[in-house]
């Protein structure tokens, strides 16, 4: 991946600077069965780096005190200097809200994904086998208008590979902070600023990125 000048505070490392965008909607049924998912766009910035398509449907709902979800990510990679990348990602999670009150929450997602990725010129396959542990908090507060809100957030989350080539993206760690708004009619949008640690396999160097990531969430109740 390409970098700009580093800065003391990711060392020695690369800096990749990304924009992600994410449109989330959501469907529910009154049994508290969940259909979500998200289509995206993300690019790296600098000219010689690359863009990402993202579609991620899933379905999840409560067990007892927990909610498990499951579905399968497609993500398609086109690269400037090395060949396009395919990856299918099925997975399966387990997500918990605890301590929960009403201001201030704490949430956890422990994911595990099948990750299979194709390099689109000669089809050779990368498997592998990760497992995600995300944290994120967040304070709530009401806005002047009627049924709307602000949240602000703060996510940490760890990576690690348990079998496997990794492939392209080799996440390691990330930790970010965002800012999102609720509105009437079941819509919100969240802007975050994230970095996060990323092997790259390409230029055989650790890099860090810092990227930009504006989703829109949309729900609707069946």
């Amino acid at each position: 991946m390409a970098g700009m000048t580093s800065l003391p505070l990711f060392a020695q490392d690369e800096v990749s600077s990304q924009l992600w965008l994410d449109y989330n909607p959501r469907l529910i049924w009154p049994s508290t069965l969940e259909l979500y998912g998200d289509v995206g766009l993300r690019t790296e910035l600098e000219s010689n780096g690359w863009g990402r398509l993202v579609v991620r449907p899933g379905v999840r709902g409560p067990v007892g005190p927990v909610r498990l979800s499951g579905g399968v990510g497609t993500f398609y990679t086109v690269n400037e200097d090395s060949p396009n990348q395919l990856e299918f990602r099925p997975f399966q999670g387990v997500n918990w809200t605890w301590p929960s009150g009403r201001r201030l929450s704490f949430d956890h997602y422990v994911r595990l994904e099948e990750r299979f990725e194709f390099e689109t010129d000669a089809w050779t396959l990368d498997a592998s086998l990760r497992l995600r542990y995300r944290l994120q908090t967040d304070y709530r507060f009401g806005a002047l208008q009627a049924g709307a809100s602000w949240r602000i957030i703060a996510h940490a989350e760890a990576f690690a590979t348990l079998a496997g080539n990794a492939g392209q993206f080799d996440e390691k760690f990330r930790i970010g902070f965002g800012v999102e708004r609720g509105f009437v009619f079941g819509w919100r949008f969240r802007a975050d600023v994230t970095w996060q640690k990323v092997g790259a396999p390409f230029s055989g160097a650790a890099t860090d990125d810092l990227y930009i990531r504006i989703r829109a969430f949309q729900r609707w109740l069946k």
